[in-house]
Order: structure tokens, then C-alpha cells, then sequence
């Protein structure tokens, strides 16, 4: 054989040694873009959702609210969005808004009874009538019925007086708050202080349009729906 390589076989050569090489860098290269892919694909997964799910079923929604007022709930569910829209609104599924001109607390107490409430939430607007000839010893009674009307598992927010009459409501929101006290399922809504006296008519107890539409962000506000 002789010592000396034809031309023909040193480009053979050559040929073979670069398509080694060539072989070698794609087989390298492919490999590098594989275990690429998979690391970007799992960095890339949206790991926030399992997050975002235990946040909304940690704050579940209220389904039910049912509210007992007198003329004062009529007005809140008479201007701008009415407080039963607004409920609606907040995604409150079960709606329901007893209100009366003029009607006394052991009336709106006998309207609770009557509803026979089992789960969600109770809003009781009532006292303001009783205030000029009622009792503050006798409405701690008709607490004590607004809550042996619901059970355990239903929470009662009581909005609390705020008039500026000749008689003072103070005996009848310390009566509310001493009753809040004593039941765990008992909040007051403290309205009176949230109020302002720009708010109100010139009887010192109704309120004006503006009031009234305070009055609902209130109590919506209050319940977390807002």
C-alpha cells in the first residue's frame, strides 16, 4: 500500500471526519433543546391557580339577607339603588325587605317570626318609633325575641338609632349594644356613628335622599358585600 494518500481519498477523509463532527453537534443539540423544553414547559404552568381557589372559598358568599325596618328601610329601599337591588346586586341569591311606615319593634319582631328564618343573615332596622312612647327596658325583651327567632348559625346585624328628636335614643342603642354583648351572633351596625346631621329631615328622623343612599352602602358595607 502505498505511504502516500491519493487526492480522491483525503477529500473521502475529510468528508467522513465533517459529517462525524456534524453528527455529533445535532445529536449534542438536540439533547440541549430537549431538557430546555421541559424545564421551560413546567416554568411556565400557571402555579397561582391552586392559590386563587383557596382564596375564593375562604371567603364564601352570603346567599341570603333578610332585613325588618320601619319607614326609615322604606326611604333606604326607595332612592338610588334600592337596598333590594343593591343586595341583588352584591350577589346576594335570596332577597327579602319587610318595611313599614310607623311600625314599632314588637311588630317588626312578629314579621321576623312569621319569616322563619334558617340560614344567611337578618338585618334588623327597628327601634326609632318606639323611642317617643316606647320602653328601653321592654325593647331588650324584643331583642331577646329577634334572637330566639333565629338560629344559632344566623347572624342578626341590629342598625342601631340615630335621631335628633326631643328624646334621646341613647337608652336604646346602649340597650343594643349591651344585647350584642350577650349573644355571639348579635353585631350592631353602628350607624349613629356613621351618620351626619346633614343627613336628616327637618323632623330629625327621616333622612334625605342622599342620606338614605348612604344608608344602603352602609349596611352593604357592613354585611362585606361591598
Amino acid at each position: 500500500m502505498s505511504k502516500h494518500l491519493k487526492k480522491s481519498d483525503l477529500l473521502r477523509l475529510f468528508f467522513s471526519f465533517a459529517l462525524s463532527v456534524f453528527c455529533i453537534s445535532c445529536g449534542g443539540s438536540e439533547k440541549a433543546i430537549e431538557v430546555y423544553g421541559e424545564s421551560r414547559t413546567v416554568s411556565s404552568s400557571p402555579t397561582a391557580e391552586p392559590v386563587v381557589r383557596t382564596s375564593k372559598l375562604a371567603k364564601p358568599s352570603l346567599t341570603s339577607v333578610v332585613v325588618i325596618g320601619d319607614s326609615l328601610t322604606v326611604g333606604t329601599d326607595m332612592y338610588g339603588t334600592s337596598l333590594t337591588q343593591s343586595l341583588l346586586d352584591a350577589g346576594v341569591l335570596d332577597v327579602v325587605v319587610s318595611a313599614e311606615n310607623g311600625r314599632m319593634t314588637s311588630e317588626g319582631i312578629d314579621e321576623l317570626e312569621r319569616s322563619n328564618v334558617e340560614d344567611g343573615a337578618v338585618v334588623v332596622a327597628l327601634g326609632t318609633n318606639d323611642v317617643a312612647m316606647g320602653d328601653p327596658n321592654r325593647f331588650g325583651e324584643l331583642i331577646d325575641r329577634a334572637m330566639l327567632a333565629v338560629p344559632e348559625n344566623v347572624k342578626v346585624f341590629w342598625l342601631n338609632l340615630y335621631t335628633d328628636q326631643w328624646v334621646s335614643d341613647d337608652a336604646y342603642n346602649a340597650t343594643i349594644d349591651e344585647k350584642a354583648s350577650n349573644y355571639s351572633n348579635l353585631v350592631v351596625m353602628d350607624f349613629e356613628d356613621f351618620a351626619s346631621t346633614d343627613w336628616l329631615e327637618e323632623d330629625g328622623v327621616h333622612l334625605t335622599p342622599y342620606g338614605y343612599i348612604q344608608r344602603t352602602a352602609f349596611i352593604l358595607e357592613e354585611l362585606g358585600l361591598s
